[in-house]
């Protein structure tokens, strides 16, 4: 019974000393870059929801603004969507991209 004790505890301990440590590498050199450089706002409109609501997704380069914008769109027309945008917004149908610019 001392020794089922003992690899227990063992085995938690080495456990919390193995997850204690931060398991995240460095960055790699084109992350990096994209992440300097500044996001997409997206603004998009609905009739249910009040106000504009304005989404930052990372710039993607060579690619079109709307483009980078329309998985955000294609959550917020998508009951099965999980994700939450525009202030964790229930509305799932007849959302319209109004904006899609670079921030500052």
């Amino acid at each position: 019974m001392r020794t089922l004790i003992f690899v227990v505890m063992s085995v938690v301990l080495v456990g919390g000393i193995v997850g204690g440590q931060s398991g995240r590498l460095p960055a790699s050199p084109a992350s990096a870059a994209q992440d300097k450089e500044p996001p997409v706002v997206c603004g998009f409109r609905n009739a249910s929801h009040t106000g504009l609501c304005e989404e930052r997704t990372p710039y993607v380069k060579g690619r079109q603004l709307e483009v980078i914008c329309k998985p955000i769109l294609d959550c917020l027309n998508n009951v099965r969507c999980i994700k939450t945008y525009c202030g964790s917004t229930t509305v799932r149908q007849g959302w319209t991209l109004e904006s899609a610019k670079r921030d500052k």
